[in-house]
């Protein structure tokens, strides 16, 4: 083999060994590579497993104080845990209390604003019935302060305090008792019919309301004015001496006229609302409705003509409610009248109830209601 072969021969092991030992040097590299990942890789496990390893003593810190707190709820006495009961209630009974005063005085704003721009008395009925159960008693419940008879009465003399001062600005000047007042662009007559709207919605009150325990039934406007007036003779004689203070029952005795005009506005507001229930009186023309009254309007009430449901509301929303102001005025020593247009659209109208007993019943309602008026006469036969 000569020199030259050798030569070529040496070169081409040198080329393979040299190949092969990069070859196995990338191999190393690659190797210390991996395993620099693979301690990364470690250490973020070791330190995932300490962040559990936290959770998980927090979670048993936690854990060990819910069971030390229900070991403690269980070691309370009943007096304790009622205690801290009723902590609870007087907590959400002023949250409750602070957000109420709020919104029920803008109710109140709202409705009375609503009341006197209504183009119709139905509208105005219904803004009167939301002004009127906008008080802040209307909304009392039964948790914290709420059950305090205290803050109940304090209550109702607020809102009487506040009702008195603002039907005087709408009410018809020198008492006058003007129940046929329509929605007008005249100021003085639209104000008389927004005090009519509120006469015949006096009764209402707020479902949110809960009963008083004194009189058993959640109280209107109504009723705190009809339970001030009947203990009236009373006070006078000295038999109830009222407690020195605020109090809604002297409130309501201490406006005399604007009581007997807002109840004698009340008992002719009934005999419109029949009307309007029960025709269409109310939707057509002044010269349509004069022709009416003059050819008269008989008026078929009969369960044939409209319904049992027909005559039930009419029942419990116009001829029970009619009766029941009825008694309760008379029983207070206030005469009940009508007024001059009031009587003219009565002695034009023949309500026929039918022979039913829903019937009878509604034309006895109606009779007491009609004939406790002294210058009228039963208008309605069976």
């Amino acid at each position: 083999m000569n020199s030259i072969s050798k030569i070529k021969i040496m070169a081409v092991v040198t080329f393979c060994l040299t190949f092969v030992a990069c070859s196995e040097m990338k191999k190393v590299d690659e190797m210390k590579d991996n395993t620099a990942e693979m301690n990364q890789t470690t250490k973020t496990l070791l330190d995932k497993t300490s962040e559990m390893k936290d959770g998980l003593d927090k979670m048993s810190t936690a854990t060990d104080e819910m069971n030390q707190s229900t070991k403690d709820l269980r070691t309370l006495t009943r007096e304790e845990l009622i205690q801290r009961l009723e902590d609870v209630n007087n907590s959400t009974g002023s949250l409750f209390d602070a957000m109420r005063q709020g919104d029920t005085s803008n109710l109140r704003r709202t409705g009375f604003a609503e009341l006197l721009k209504q183009k119709t008395l139905q509208g105005r009925v219904a803004e009167a019935g939301l002004y009127l159960q906008g008080f802040e008693f209307q909304v009392l419940g039964n948790v914290g302060k709420d059950k305090s008879s205290e803050f109940r009465e304090m209550l109702y003399h607020q809102a009487m305090l506040e009702f008195f001062l603002k039907i005087d600005e709408i009410a018809p000047k020198l008492g006058k008792i003007w129940p046929e007042a329509q929605p007008s662009k005249d100021d003085v007559e639209n104000r008389a019919s927004a005090f009519s709207a509120i006469a015949f919605a006096l009764h209402q009150t707020n479902r949110q309301q809960h009963a008083d325990p004194a009189y058993g039934k959640p109280m209107s406007v109504y009723d705190l004015i009809m339970v001030a007036l009947k203990l009236k003779p009373d006070i006078d004689s000295g038999r109830i001496v009222l407690p020195r203070g605020p109090s809604f029952i002297k409130e309501v005795l201490s406006h005399p006229d604007r009581v007997e005009q807002l109840l004698q506005t009340r008992y002719n507001m009934f005999v419109y609302a029949m009307l309007g229930s029960t025709t269409n009186f109310g939707e057509i023309s002044f010269p349509k409705q004069l022709i009416s009254l003059v050819l008269k309007l008989n008026v078929d009430l009969s369960s044939e003509a409209r319904g049992v449901a027909v005559l039930q509301r009419i029942d419990e929303e116009i001829a029970t409610p009619a009766a029941l102001t009825t008694a309760d005025m008379l029983n207070i020593g206030i005469t009940p009248k009508f007024s001059s247009v009031t009587n003219l659209v009565l002695s034009r109208i023949d309500f026929q109830f039918g022979s039913s007993t829903r019937g009878a019943s509604l034309s006895q309602l109606w009779r007491g209601y009609v004939s406790a008026n002294p210058d009228s006469l039963p208008r309605s036969r069976r």
